[in-house]
C-alpha cells in the first residue's frame, strides 16, 4: 500500500520541523542515556518516520540508509586500521619513547609549555584527548604540586594541548568522524585544520611560556612522580629512536598525499618489524595488539592505563557511530529535507564568508544544546556539505571550522562532555576555563581567515 502513496518534496516548514525533530530525538535520547550510537539510531528512525510520511517506501529509505552508509565507510575502514597502528605503536615502543624524552625535558622554568606541547604529542600519537588527559594530564598535575604552580593554570594546559593533538592527529575518531561527514579526505583534513589550529597552539604555547616565567621556584620541585615513571619506561620497555620510524612513516607519507589507508598501513607494517626488533615481539603478539590491542603490566597504574589501548575491536564503538550517523543522514537526503534546507539558506548566503560563518554557528549551536561534540559535527557537516560542493570550496574548509567549533570549544564549554571529563578525572572547578585559550583563540583565527578569504580553498574539479 505504501509502495502506491505518491512521493513529494516536503516544504520549507516540513523540512524544518522534520530536522527539529530528528535533533529533539537525539538530545532526549543523550539526556536520558549518554549513549550516542543508541541516540543516532533513534535519530534515524526519526527520520524514517518523516520519510514514510512524505510518501517514501521502505525500500526508498532503505536505500538512503546505505547510501549514506557507503559514504561512510571510508572512514570506517580506516578507524579499523588505526586501531592497528596504534596497538602495534604501543607494542613497539613509540608512544612510550616520546613520552620518556618528553618528561625528561621537564624544568619549573617551562613547565607550562612543555606540560601543553606533551599533552599535544600524546594525543597526537594515541588520538584520544580523553586518554591524554586522564594519564599524561595526570602526571602534570602531581608535578605541578611539587612545583607551586595552580591547579586551574596547569589543567587549562593540559586540556588545551590534548584537545589540539586530538585534532591534527590521523589516528583521532572525531577527526575521521568529521572527515566522513563532510566527504572530505583524513589527510587533506587534517592539513586544513592545521591552518586554524596551528596559529593557535603558537599563540598559546607563547602565553603559556610567558605565564610559566613566574613560576620557577625550583626550591619546591618534586620530581618523584617523573622519576618513577622514567624509570619504569626504561626498566620494561627499550627506549630507541628505532621506534619513532613508524609515526615519521605516517607524517612523511601524508606530506606526500598519499592515501590514508595505504600510508598507516605502511606504518603498521614498520611497526609490526620494529616491535620485533626493539622490543622482541613476536609475530602472533603484533596480530595480537592489531586486534585486541596492546595491554601493559608494568605494574604502574598511571603507565598502565596509558598505554592499554589500540586494536581493532576499541574502534567498533566509533563505527557503529558513523554508520547510524550516515544512515540518519542518507535518509534525510533521500526524502529532499536537506535539500530544501539548502535551497532555503542558499538565499540568504552570497559569499563563502557567509557560509562558512553559518557552519560555524551551526556547531557551536549542536554544541550548546547537546555538549556533545559528535552530534555537533553530524548534523551541521550532513546538512552544509551540498552547499560548500555548490558554492565550489573545498569541504575541507566545512570540516575544520566544524572542528573549531564543535570539538575544540568542547573542552571549555561548562557543560560540554570533554570539559566535563577534565573536571572529574583532574579534579578541578570550571576555574581552568579562562587559562585553556586554544578553543577561544581558534576561532578569531577562523573568523578572521573567512572575512579576508585566506586558506578558503577552491574545490577540486571532481568535488565540484
Amino acid at each position: 500500500m505504501l509502495k502506491n502513496r505518491i512521493k513529494r518534496k516536503p516544504t520549507i516548514g516540513e523540512a524544518i520541523t522534520a530536522l527539529l525533530l530528528v535533533i529533539a530525538v537525539i538530545l532526549i535520547s543523550i539526556k536520558t542515556a549518554l549513549v550516542l550510537e543508541t541516540a543516532l539510531v533513534l535519530g534515524a528512525t526519526a527520520a524514517a518516520l518523516v520519510a514514510l510520511y512524505l510518501g517514501y517506501s521502505w525500500e526508498d529509505i532503505e536505500k538512503g540508509m546505505i547510501d549514506g552508509i557507503r559514504n561512510g565507510l571510508g572512514a570506517c575502514i580506516i578507524l579499523i586500521v588505526i586501531g592497528i597502528v596504534v596497538g602495534t605503536w604501543i607494542l613497539g615502543g613509540t608512544i612510550q619513547t616520546m613520552i620518556y624524552y618528553g618528561l625528561k625535558l621537564l624544568t619549573p622554568q617551562i613547565f607550562l609549555p612543555v606540560g601543553f606541547m606533551l599533552c599535544a604529542l600524546t594525543s597526537l600519537l594515541i588520538g584520544s584527548s580523553f586518554g591524554t588527559i586522564a594519564t599524561m594530564g595526570i602526571v602534570l598535575m602531581g608535578v605541578a604540586e611539587g612545583l607551586s604552580i595552580p591547579r586551574a593554570i596547569t589543567a587549562g594546559a593540559i586540556v588545551a594541548g590534548a584537545m589540539f593533538g586530538d585534532k591534527v592527529s590521523p589516528l583521532s575518531d572525531s577527526t575521521n568522524l568529521t572527515a566522513a561527514m563532510t566527504g572530505t579526505r583524513l589527510f587533506d583534513h587534517v592539513r586544513s585544520m592545521l591552518y586554524v589550529s596551528g596559529p593557535s597552539a603558537i599563540i598559546s604555547f607563547i602565553i603559556y611560556s610567558f605565564i610559566g616565567r613566574g613560576y620557577a621556584a625550583a626550591g619546591s620541585v618534586d620530581f618523584g612522580t617523573v622519576e618513577s615513571i622514567l624509570s619504569t619506561l626504561s626498566n620494561n620497555f627499550n627506549i630507541s629512536l628505532l621506534t619513532l620510524v613508524p609515526p615519521a612513516i605516517v607524517i612523511t607519507l601524508s606530506v606526500l598525499k598519499v592515501p590514508a589507508i595505504v600510508a598507516l598501513m605502511i606504518s603498521f607494517m614498520s611497526a609490526g618489524i620494529f616491535s620485533m626488533i626493539t622490543q622482541g615481539a613476536s609475530l602472533a603478539g603484533v596480530i595480537e595488539a592489531g586486534a585486541n590491542g596492546f595491554v601493559s603490566n608494568t605494574g604502574h597504574e598511571l603507565i598502565d592505563k596509558l598505554l592499554t589501548q589500540g586494536g581493532i575491536n576499541s574502534m567498533m564503538s566509533t563505527v557503529a557511530i558513523i554508520m547510524a550517523g550516515t544512515a540518519m543522514g542518507g535518509i534525510l537526503e533521500k526524502c529532499g529535507i536537506l535539500q530544501v534546507l539548502l535551497d532555503t539558506l542558499m538565499k540568504y548566503i552570497k559569499k563563502p564568508r557567509d557560509l562558512i560563518l553559518a557552519s560555524l554557528a551551526g556547531a557551536y549551536i549542536m554544541l550548546l544544546a547537546t555538549g556533545e561534540m559528535m552530534v555537533s559535527i553530524i548534523v551541521p557537516g550532513r546538512t552544509l556539505e551540498p552547499a560548500f560542493k555548490k558554492m565550489k570550496i573545498h569541504t575541507s574548509v566545512l570540516s575544520r571550522t566544524l572542528e573549531t567549533g564543535a570539538t575544540l570549544m568542547c573542552g571549555a564549554l561548562p557543560w560540554g562532555v570533554a570539559s566535563v571529563y577534565a573536571q572529574n578525572v583532574l579534579d578541578v572547578g570550571l576555574d581552568y576555563i579562562p587559562y585553556c585559550y586554544l578553543p577561544f583563540i581558534a576561532p578569531i583565527i577562523a573568523i578572521i581567515y573567512a572575512f579576508i578569504g585566506f586558506a578558503t580553498f577552491p574545490a577540486k574539479s571532481e568535488e565540484s
